[in-house]
């Protein structure tokens, strides 16, 4: 699983690394990563994830609960604009500059781990995003979790 959030430097290159906790996660030595349609953000996972997420497309198009425009939309803004980006063994990766640019990444960039799949922002919008999820979890009980 991807846990935790780590936050690294953004080089002028757009140079930086990939939390080590997060590639030993990973089959290869790459991860898949796209701007997010749900925000100023991008997510990522692995190939497994990539994998999983077409394979939802297509059963949401044979169950109905996606129409054949909903699934080029989903595909379209998820495949297609969807990078391998590959790092090496230090685990250094080039975040492109279209998607540095989406998600208002410059010098430094925050993974945050959400299990299956995680996302990447820019610090500041990724504090103030946590403060907001703040209210609603604590709010909400997980199971068998309890308050003292």
């Amino acid at each position: 699983m991807f846990v935790s959030t780590v936050t690294n430097t953004v080089d002028g290159k757009g140079r930086t690394s990939v939390p080590a906790a997060f590639r030993e996660r990973l089959s290869e030595d790459a991860v898949y990563v796209w701007p997010s349609v749900h925000g100023e953000f991008l997510e990522g996972g692995d190939l497994a994830l990539v994998d999983a997420l077409q394979a939802e497309i297509l059963d949401r198009v044979a169950d109905g609960s996606f129409s054949n425009l909903e699934a080029q939309a989903h595909q379209a803004h998820l495949l297609g604009k969807m990078r391998r980006l590959s790092y090496d063994k230090t685990g250094r990766m080039v975040l492109p500059d279209d998607l540095r640019s989406h998600a208002g990444i410059a010098d430094a960039v925050s993974f945050v781990g959400l299990g299956n799949r995680f996302e990447m922002w820019e610090p500041a919008a990724n504090d103030a995003r946590m403060e907001d999820l703040l209210a609603p979890a604590k709010s909400t009980r997980l199971l068998g979790v309890r308050r003292s």
